[in-house]
């Protein structure tokens, strides 16, 4: 695939898979039964995707629980305003007295990570971790931190794995398997 000269690469998709195999270790290492996992859609689809099976292929005896919420923070832009959720847990989703471990792409100011652990404590939930595939080191408007996490990167906005430039197109290089840096 030929990507513009305005990206550039900052994980290939080996590294990716690296990363992810060793946070599936991690989770399968802290939970003997598996927590419920919530992706957010639509850039936790990739990771999360990637994360069940490679958790299956290191305990294959295991079977991981993922359900998804739309919660929509960003819109079309690059600029976050008030999350709220356009699409909830299925109605046969139990949450009440369940660890529950929240995957998103990324995790930058903790808006959207605040409002869903938020709902999903308001649910009932015993405890809920997030985990991301990129941590971005910025000055969050929540004190939440990543229990599990593949990549550090700085500010820079991020594409690929989940993460996508909506001025690019709509879902604009969101399903690349490496993770790239628009370039300032």
């Amino acid at each position: 695939m030929n990507i513009p000269e305005q990206y550039k690469q900052l994980a290939t998709a080996e590294q990716v898979d690296a990363s992810i195999s060793q946070i599936a270790t991690n989770i399968l290492e802290t939970y003997p039964t598996l927590p419920l996992f919530v992706a957010l859609l639509r850039g936790a689809a990739p990771f999360a995707s990637k994360l069940m099976l490679e958790i299956v292929r290191q305990a294959p005896e295991s079977h991981p629980e993922l359900d998804y919420m739309m919660v929509s923070t960003y819109g079309s832009g690059q600029t976050a305003s008030e999350p709220h959720i356009v699409t909830d847990l299925a109605p046969t989703t139990e949450v009440n007295s369940r660890a529950v471990i929240v995957l998103d792409d990324v995790l930058d100011k903790g808006v959207t990570a605040n409002f869903v652990f938020n709902h999903l404590n308001s649910r009932g939930a015993a405890s809920v971790e997030l985990a991301v595939l990129a941590t971005k080191t910025v000055e969050r408007h929540y004190p939440i931190e990543a229990s599990y996490s593949g990549f550090t990167f700085d500010k820079q906005w991020l594409v690929g794995m989940g993460m996508d430039d909506a001025n690019a197109a709509n879902e604009g290089y969101r399903w690349l398997e490496e993770i790239w840096e628009i370039k300032q």
